[in-house]
């Protein structure tokens, strides 16, 4: 190497490519006043030993007073400032639910017919529900006649079903806001709706008289001939359609038609399969319509309008002769133009499943 090359090495190169030490490297964010000694920084690889330190001397470092590498001073600025942000965040969004609430209908929903959130592509169709219903994840009623008290006793049975219909057994609480709708003509029902008022509802309305499906008589599950409470689920504004023919009715129920049923919402239950069917000899439906095959609701309780002390209409099945130790399948229907049926039993449109089993 000649002397020329030499001089320019010397004197440019040295100067381009200064090395320091990489304990006193800054930070134009974070500048440090002096060398920092509470860390471990080498140019090989950190030991076990080091990283441990090293940890420790962030939690809490004893010489500087810092905990998360930051003093009391800091960790204050910093609290102030996520303080002001969520607080500034939640009357945010108080206000804008108080917005939401002040616009919103609390008796009518906004979105009503089909398009409402429960109308599927057919529309709305109205489901049914059964009491007792014991656990909310599964469809099985199950007793042991002989057993009075605890689990699976008829005394938890009783209870279930008198939690539900306790509001059908007390006066009118809501300052008489009950009317008796069978006297009145349908074309001004709507308007009495509107207003808040409701169509009397009362146990005995299902069956004057001595009803085996009462209290006083267990509803039937101490001599294991049970009742099950068959309801049609509220939807706002929907109205029944109820069949004003023969030759409209189904035809597994078109043999109990009767021109009465005109003004009826019509509910049959009876086993889902041929072995339940067998199993299941006679099954009693109690209500209004005073017909043992089939029950009905009449249409003068519908629509529904959110009145205040709005009783559900029911009807009762009574199973009056079943086999015992065995799994019953049952499926109860509701009938009406207005709504429709599916026999599949993961979509049961129109229907309601459950199971009795008792002991």
């Amino acid at each position: 190497m000649n002397s020329n090359e030499e001089t320019f090495e010397n004197t440019f190169l040295s100067n381009l490519y200064i090395v320091r030490p990489r304990t006193l490297l800054r930070s134009p964010l974070y500048p440090i006043k002096d060398n920092r000694d509470d860390i471990y920084i080498k140019d090989g690889s950190l030991t076990g030993l080091d990283y441990l330190s090293n940890i420790r001397n962030y939690l809490w470092n004893r010489e500087t007073k810092r905990f998360c590498a930051r003093d009391g001073l800091e960790w204050a600025k910093f609290g102030c400032c996520y303080f002001i942000y969520l607080f500034t965040l939640g009357i945010l969004f108080s206000a804008l639910v108080i917005i939401y609430m002040l616009l919103l209908d609390k008796k009518t929903p906004r979105r009503l017919g089909n398009d409402s959130a429960i109308a599927f592509d057919g529309g709305i169709n109205p489901g049914l529900g059964f009491r007792p219903q014991l656990y909310m994840d599964r469809s099985i009623i199950k007793w042991r006649s002989s057993r009075k008290l605890g689990r699976e006793s008829t005394g938890e049975i009783i209870d279930n079903i008198q939690e539900w219909g306790k509001l059908h057994t007390v006066k009118d609480q809501f300052y008489q806001q009950m009317i008796d709708c069978a006297t009145i003509p349908r074309h001004l029902l709507i308007n009495y709706f509107r207003q808040g008022l409701s169509c009397m509802f009362f146990v005995t309305d299902v069956k004057p008289g001595p009803n085996p499906c009462s209290k006083p008589k267990s509803f039937g599950y101490n001599k294991g001939r049970p009742c099950v409470l068959i309801k049609l689920n509220r939807i706002f504004g929907w109205i029944p359609e109820p069949y004003q023919s023969k030759e409209e009715v189904p035809i597994e129920i078109r043999h109990l038609w009767q021109p009465i049923m005109k003004n009826f919402i019509l509910i049959k239950c009876f086993g889902q399969y041929p072995t339940d069917q067998d199993l299941i000899y006679q099954v009693d439906h109690i209500s209004i319509l005073g017909n043992k095959a089939i029950g009905g609701i009449p249409t003068y309780y519908y629509p529904f309008l959110n009145q205040p002390g709005y009783r559900q209409p029911y009807v009762w099945a009574q199973f009056i002769k079943i086999e015992s130790n065995v799994l019953l399948n049952i499926i109860c229907r509701a009938y009406a133009r207005n709504i429709r049926h599916s026999t599949d039993i993961e979509d049961m449109t129109g229907a309601v499943h459950f199971e009795i089993f008792f002991e």
